[in-house]
């Protein structure tokens, strides 16, 4: 995802360089543990950066003070393209690594399908027991662990804010992934909608061209307001969904801080660089022995609203006090 501009040290900015690079330079030692990234963006991209898929990981690696010597990574690519990510999962099995880390829910399902031996950490964005990854949150007992954001009643949250923030809205634009449909995400936004009493346009959108067809179907709905479920591609496409808010006239909530960083109106979110960072502890314990279904699955505590008041403007929005005063970030 797209954590928020931060400063890296040491180990982050040595991992700006390619990983083949890395890998070819990190032939130190049989004992140097190996730590697969199973990546949805490409493998080659600055992990430095404020951008980076696993930017804050790597800091927290550092942080707990590791040092490029002592860690060898490998990193395999679904190139953008959620079909590729069992590949991508197989070849870094096939190595093997040490630990696999991921970012998300889809790269956590093709890990786990693809190996119950290797532990893997990684961000969940839907509920792990449910979806058959862990026994509990407490106790997973299985290979996979790490942080889900998820809460059946963010759903209702976002919505309501939106609410709040467009008074008399009747009926919300949604753009869904049908590729992460069996995300619970849809289902409690419906189930949330016909408790708030607003109709739906419910948009699926499975590659970044269907974008424009999709803001247009919204609007001729009647749509005075539109949310973006969880999704990797569609928040690779942030900017784009930014700008046909604006051309469409449709205040957007959505489920990331970058969204507002990028030009939507608002986001209801936890910290996704707060929950990288955190990753990089589950990685310790399992190099130090600790397995990784004896270390409890974790929620965060925080959830922050961001508003973009430039965006608002340019909508035409007076945001309600109410609103202003519950915001956590506001860009002016």
């Amino acid at each position: 995802m797209k954590p928020k501009r931060r400063p890296f040290l040491k180990l982050a900015v040595a991992l700006a360089m390619s990983f083949p690079a890395i890998a070819a330079a990190q032939q130190t030692s049989a004992k140097t543990p190996r730590i697969g990234l199973l990546a949805w963006w490409p493998c080659g991209m600055p992990y430095a950066s404020e951008t980076s898929e696993f930017g804050m990981f790597m800091q927290g690696l550092h942080d707990l003070g590791y040092t490029l010597q002592e860690l060898s990574f490998e990193c395999r690519s679904a190139s953008k393209q959620d079909s590729r990510l069992a590949a991508a999962a197989r070849d870094l099995v096939q190595l093997p690594v040490d630990v696999i880390v991921t970012s998300s829910q889809p790269a956590a399902h093709a890990a786990k399908g693809a190996t119950d031996a290797i532990p893997i950490v990684t961000i969940i964005s839907g509920d792990p027991v449910a979806a058959g990854l862990a026994s509990s949150l407490a106790k997973p007992q299985g290979n996979l662990t790490g942080v889900t954001y998820y809460a059946t009643e963010l759903a209702a949250k976002r919505l309501q804010l939106l609410m709040e923030a467009i008074p008399g809205l009747a009926t919300v634009g949604v753009l869904a992934n049908p590729v992460v449909s069996y995300l619970p995400f849809e289902r409690d936004t419906k189930q949330a909608a016909r408790h708030l009493g607003v109709a739906l346009s419910l948009q699926q959108v499975s590659e970044p061209g269907e974008l424009d067809a999709a803001f247009s179907r919204m609007k001729a709905d009647g749509a005075q307001a539109a949310l973006v479920l969880p999704d990797l591609m569609l928040a690779d496409q942030s900017k784009q969904i930014a700008a046909l808010a604006i051309e469409h006239h449709l205040p957007i909530m959505a489920w990331g801080s970058w969204y507002v960083a990028d030009g939507c109106l608002m986001a209801y979110s936890a910290d996704y660089g707060v929950m990288q960072h955190r990753l990089a502890y589950y990685v310790d314990r399992i190099l130090k022995g600790t397995k990784p279904g004896e270390l409890p699955i974790e929620q965060p505590t925080k959830f922050d609203l961001s508003v973009n008041l430039k965006t608002a403007n340019a909508l035409g929005i007076e945001l309600p006090q109410t609103v202003l005063l519950m915001a956590d970030e506001v860009i002016e």
